[in-house]
């Protein structure tokens, strides 16, 4: 029994593929560039949330991790500030 077996070797070509980096070096850039801006923006956010007087506050379901939390949240800069008590929760619940 004869048995031809093909392999495949993979060259690096020239042609593009597709991508939107050159090479890997390009995309540690871009994702520095990116993650900085990220911080920028929280930073903003943070200036922003910590000047704010929270005076409109709403009950919200706020994701954390895989779970949902019932939180007291800022309607106006979105910060999420303390847990309801048990009464707010039950209110909570009904109305929704």
């Amino acid at each position: 029994m004869n048995l031809q077996y093909l392999t495949s070797v993979l060259k690096p070509s020239n042609e593009p593929t597709g991508s939107i980096f050159i090479d890997d070096m390009d995309a540690a850039k871009k994702v520095e560039e990116l993650l900085n801006k990220k911080r920028s923006i929280d930073k903003q956010i943070d200036t922003i949330q910590s000047a704010c007087n929270h005076k409109n506050k709403v009950i919200r379901m706020v994701h954390k991790g895989s779970m949902h939390e019932v939180r007291w949240v800022c309607e106006d800069c979105s910060k999420v500030l303390n847990w309801p008590s048990e009464w707010e929760k039950n209110k909570f619940f009904k109305n929704s």
